[in-house]
């Protein structure tokens, strides 16, 4: 039997989750011809519910959707081959004629792609060395996409990399070719607020005010309960009502990590034997036991510093006013100056992440399981 708890792949439909708002809001905005900002914390479902929205009829069907994730580049020649790999991949199970396009424009790589001679069949084997110039290639890409037979819509995942890349003015680079392209919608979708709010609310970035914006929070606590429920019966297993809330409480409804965590439980259930919040608790530290040395090294590769805030935002599992004189207190931290370089490395590391609310800033352990190690071995 298929584990019906996917973390991996695209989650077919009778398995997706709620996220009926966000789906509307998206399409409709999609449908409105206007590029998007999506952001959340890491592993709350962004990909997924991209993929989603790509698998309605009403896109499928009239768009050539493009997906692909930049969180690994750290140049713009590393993201041009990432859009140039993606609109082969997509264009290669098309027609012919819309593959030959793409490839038509593509001017300047010299590496091998086109159709293989001896068996006719598509290839496209460039290297990051065959990219001369990215800039030249990014035009050529964005001319292909204003030319493309259809509409199109571009996800590009962690789009925060961009203000990394050593090459200069790169976003606003990307930005006039995004304006000058009438065929393509993008979606910009991000984990990394503090440097997303910064390119798209800053009036002195490229970026300013150029899309509508969506924050990705936690699928509503009784929905996703029902749907665990659901789940389990129709598979021939059970959970109890406690155990689903168990799961989902312990993650604060965080989905990958108490989708993650469902799939585990469900692999070990028993046909008659219904699931209770011990049995969860017992996969959960089988879990936190599997990852245990990687979180280890983790936590070796910090200095005093950075380890002492860590362990003290984990112990809060939603930590406020972090540089005030009382958390300082109750975590018998350095002080407050060192809690506050601390908390930027560990920002720019992404282990650590943060909502506004109201006039502060609210931390929270990026991975919710590397949460749960930690509060468990400290």
């Amino acid at each position: 039997m298929d584990n019906p708890f996917y973390i991996t792949g695209t989650i077919p439909e009778a398995y997706f989750c709620d996220r009926e708002r966000e789906t509307e809001w998206l399409l409709r905005t999609l449908r409105n011809k206007a590029h998007i900002l999506l952001t959340s914390p890491r592993r709350m479902g962004k990909t997924q519910l991209i993929r989603h929205i790509y698998a309605q009829a009403d896109i499928k069907d009239h768009y050539y959707t493009f997906y692909t994730d930049i969180f690994p580049t750290t140049s713009l020649h590393e993201m041009v081959l990432l859009l140039s790999k993606e609109i082969y991949r997509v264009l290669v199970s098309r027609e012919k004629s819309a593959l030959d396009h793409f490839l038509a424009a593509l001017h300047s790589l010299s590496g091998s792609f086109g159709y293989d001679p001896a068996t006719g069949r598509p290839s496209f084997d460039v290297k990051l060395g065959d990219i001369h110039s990215p800039e030249l290639t990014l035009e050529e890409i964005f001319s292909y996409l204003e030319n493309a037979g259809k509409p199109c819509i571009f996800a590009i995942d962690e789009f925060q990399q961009i203000s990394q890349y050593p090459e200069k003015n790169v976003e606003a680079l990307l930005r006039t070719y995004i304006q000058q392209c009438n065929n393509c919608i993008f979606i910009y979708a991000g984990s990394n607020r503090h440097i997303l709010e910064n390119m798209f609310q800053s009036a002195a970035k490229p970026f300013y005010n150029s899309a509508e914006q969506m924050f990705l929070g936690p699928i509503p606590r009784e929905s996703y309960t029902d749907f665990t429920l659901r789940v389990f019966k129709e598979n021939g297993m059970e959970i109890s009502l406690e155990a689903a809330q168990w799961a989902y409480d312990t993650f604060e409804g965080h989905t990958y990590f108490v989708h993650n965590l469902l799939h585990h439980c469900f692999s070990r259930a028993e046909t008659g034997k219904m699931l209770q919040p011990e049995d969860v608790r017992l996969v959960l530290e089988d879990i936190l036991e599997e990852k245990s040395h990687s979180y280890a090294s983790i936590m070796n590769l910090l200095n005093y510093q950075q380890k002492e805030v860590l362990i003290a935002i984990a112990k809060e599992g939603n930590a406020s006013k972090v540089t005030s004189v009382a958390f300082v207190k109750t975590h018998a931290l350095t002080s407050p100056s060192s809690v506050q370089y601390a908390t930027s490395a560990l920002l720019d590391k992404q282990l650590i992440t943060y909502e506004n609310i109201g006039r502060s800033k609210t931390y929270s352990i990026t991975d919710r399981f590397f949460r749960e190690w930690i509060n468990l071995t400290y």
